[in-house]
């Protein structure tokens, strides 16, 4: 996507769309509110519109090396924030965009690749949103991060039923094939996620506590059922890792129990082979002074001996679970 700056007067989408170089322009105008996309623009692009804005030259530094923290930091009139969109790949594992995001009462500066920017829904939403409000910085920043945490949820739904699959293969249908990569792959996609959810509390909260001109005391509530939002989402990825880690346990004690029971049951049939091959073997030692090598009934009788021994000790074993 190529930079633009998107226009909203009195808190309506212009029907153009500008490119980048026009933003001085427009910003600052009465009434006016610019979103400055970046997309994956590269850095020359960040440092004109830093310039153009008067951005904060430590945030600039932070929007310049990528895979930050989610975080919030406040500079006077203007705030920065990072936080993570979510998406699927094809093969259903999380993929995660890293968005920066300047704000103040005039203008957004956004810095990332992901569907979330690439929707008409966001640009609908803001349409609507920045509507009658005296600090559209704010709630810019309240409905980008609404949009993000949506998005979470559909991933999440993804997750779950990742790990229901798992928990089937692993434990109730005793899959001894399945493949525990497989397993580590959603654990890993669990932490991935988690990690990026996490931090993102602390980023609401202080959206929250804050008492300056960024944040419209009017948003408080929806800030605070987005808060809720993200809790719940972090608690259902903090089960998931508890069920993975428990399917895993279980199937590692499901894997022992059988190696248990198949080594009594090697053990049982090598007692029950062994016992005829004693008696054979002290018949086989030819010795002349053996009273049975003589007697004619000493061959049956040794055959009976064998059989009735291995027969005793498998309705011993059998009676006592071995076999």
């Amino acid at each position: 996507m190529d930079p633009c700056v998107n226009v909203f007067r009195n808190g309506r989408a212009g029907s153009e769309t500008l490119p980048l170089d026009r933003l001085s322009d427009v910003v600052g105008q009465a009434g006016v509110f610019v979103w400055v996309e970046l997309g994956g623009s590269d850095d020359e692009d960040l440092r004109s519109v830093a310039a153009t804005l008067d951005l904060h030259p430590l945030a600039v530094e932070d929007a310049l090396h990528a895979h930050q923290r989610p975080k919030i930091d406040a500079y006077d009139d203007q705030a920065f924030v990072v936080a993570y969109a979510a998406s699927l790949q094809a093969d259903r594992r999380v993929s995660l965009t890293e968005i920066s995001v300047f704000v103040s009462p005039r203008y957004a500066v956004t810095i990332g690749r992901g569907k979330t920017f690439e929707t008409p829904e966001l640009k609908r939403r803001l349409d609507h949103a920045l509507r009658d409000t005296q600090y559209p910085g704010a709630v810019f920043a309240y409905v980008l991060l609404d949009q993000v945490v949506d998005d979470y949820f559909e991933v999440l739904d993804s997750v779950q039923d990742r790990i229901e699959e798992l928990e089937d293969a692993l434990v109730w249908s005793r899959d001894r094939d399945a493949k525990l990569d497989t397993a580590f792959a959603v654990r890993r996609d669990v932490i991935y996620f988690r990690r990026a959810v996490a931090p993102l509390r602390e980023v609401l909260n202080v959206l929250l506590r804050r008492d300056d001109e960024i944040v419209d005391n009017a948003l408080s509530p929806y800030l605070r059922d987005l808060y809720d939002h993200v809790v719940r989402v972090y608690e259902e990825l903090d089960t998931g890792h508890d069920l993975i880690s428990a399917a895993l346990e279980a199937h590692l004690t499901l894997v022992s129990t059988d190696m248990n029971e198949t080594v009594l049951k090697v053990s049982a049939w090598a007692a029950i082979i062994a016992l005829p091959t004693v008696i054979a073997s002290i018949y086989g030692m030819n010795f002349n002074h053996m009273p049975e090598l003589h007697w004619h009934l000493g061959y049956p009788f040794a055959l009976a001996l064998m059989g009735g021994s291995a027969l005793a000790l498998y309705l011993y074993f059998k009676r006592h679970r071995w076999l």
